[in-house]
């Protein structure tokens, strides 16, 4: 029986392992589950393009549908304007009965809104179930219908062509090609794992982080930076830190998995879409720890700026130059420099947690090696997967490729 996993290791993926002797679509289906499509055989992938962007291509044709509706009730909208104007005039027909054709578009529009990633998802569903056949021919539906559909409801001289439509399909295939759709899948679950394990990370990096920030937040110097940049500067200035916490995760991730990879022994070298891969993954993850942090982080000053900073406080740090919420902002209890304090302490927040990462091996053995450990098992699937897909060549009789005889050979001697 193999020894239990060590207690730092993350929960294992939904998908259980298959066994060496699995039919290589199990291996596929593993792989894919590991966040690893890359690592799937290019003649597989090709394969299964057309059954597999189904799903993300029957959601955006009936979204293509949703945004037509809506920009027809836009014309609409504009030309009951020009017709009936805004003034009240007792002699004009009823304006209920003449709007009605606007109303019903809006609803049609979200109903349709509503309805895509539904349908998108039974598409794919069906397209996964049924014969080889048929899921061809569903694929190739849903290709058509994102090409077609959008020309033809839109019915304004703004809606896209022919072109447009052509290259969204184009798109769809590389995307699906690539693993797109796996990784998006990967990523969704990787969210809700975090989301259950953030308490330790937060009980760990939190208190140390806020005896530095919690200065820099009621120092008045930065409100009176924040409160005279535009939101365009605000990005900006956030844009710069999560581009160093991207290259900073990057860099470091890089060279643990150099180190794993010096230490794996294969007869069959990665390719460098493969190599893409295996570092995408821990860089995904480490990223979507930082990003959930700087939530986290963001929430907390939110608050702690509303119970703790108030408006006359707050007009004597920025000399009366605060700016009351408005936009998306309108309504809510807390002025506009206090979200953009904010904003810019997450985002240095995000940038901390991955030199954390770098620098702490506690941090590194904590929370970045299971990652790393992942990885290593996403190796070892990939091993088996081509060991099966051997031996599922050989049972069918196929022509071996170059390197295949080889590898057949030890593959005898092992078992």
């Amino acid at each position: 029986m193999p020894a239990s996993a060590p207690s730092h290791e993350p929960a294992p993926v939904p998908t259980p392992a298959p066994t060496p002797a699995s039919r290589p679509r199990a291996h596929e289906d593993h792989l894919r589950a590991l966040g690893l499509p890359m690592m799937i055989a290019p003649s597989a992938r090709l394969r299964d393009l057309l059954p597999r962007c189904a799903g993300f291509a029957a959601g955006l044709a009936v979204f293509g549908m949703a945004v037509a509706a809506l920009d027809r009730s836009n014309d609409l909208a504009v030309a009951f304007l020009e017709e009936f104007g805004i003034d009240d005039d007792p002699t004009r027909p009823d304006l209920f009965a003449a709007s009605e054709p606007i109303i019903e578009l809006l609803a049609l529009a979200i109903a349709l809104a509503v309805a895509a990633p539904v349908l998108g998802w039974l598409t794919g569903k069906v397209a996964r179930r049924v014969p080889r056949a048929a899921a061809f021919a569903v694929g190739l539906g849903s290709l058509l219908a994102l090409v077609v559909v959008p020309v033809v409801v839109f019915s304004s001289q703004d809606g896209p062509t022919l072109g447009d439509t052509l290259l969204a399909a184009a798109l769809v295939l590389v995307g699906t090609y690539a693993g797109v759709g796996s990784l998006v899948r990967w990523s969704a679950r990787r969210v809700r794992r975090e989301l259950g394990t953030m308490g330790p990370m937060v009980a760990r990096v939190l208190p140390i982080l806020m005896l530095a920030v919690l200065f820099l937040f009621f120092s008045a110097e930065i409100w009176q930076v924040m409160v005279a940049l535009s939101w365009p500067r605000t990005v900006a200035v956030i844009g710069v830190m999560v581009a160093l916490t991207v290259l900073l995760v990057g860099i470091t991730t890089r060279d643990d998995i150099r180190h794993e990879l010096q230490q794996w022994s294969t007869d069959t070298p990665l390719r460098p879409a493969e190599r893409v891969n295996v570092l995408l993954v821990p860089v995904l993850a480490t990223l979507i720890q930082a990003a959930l942090f700087a939530a986290l982080v963001f929430a907390f000053f939110v608050f702690l700026g509303w119970i703790a900073v108030p408006e006359a406080t707050e007009a004597r740090w920025t000399f009366g130059a605060g700016d009351n919420p408005d936009g998306l902002l309108l309504g809510l209890p807390f002025s506009v420099t206090l979200v953009r304090v904010a904003l810019t302490l997450a985002a240095f927040s995000a940038l901390n947690l991955a030199a954390a990462a770098a620098s702490d091996p506690a941090h590194h053995t904590r929370f970045v090696r299971p990652m790393i450990d992942e990885v290593v098992r996403g190796l070892d699937a990939r091993e088996a997967y081509r060991a099966a897909r051997l031996r599922s060549a050989a049972r069918g009789g196929a022509a071996p490729r170059r390197g295949d005889e080889e590898r057949r050979r030890q593959l005898r001697q092992r078992g």
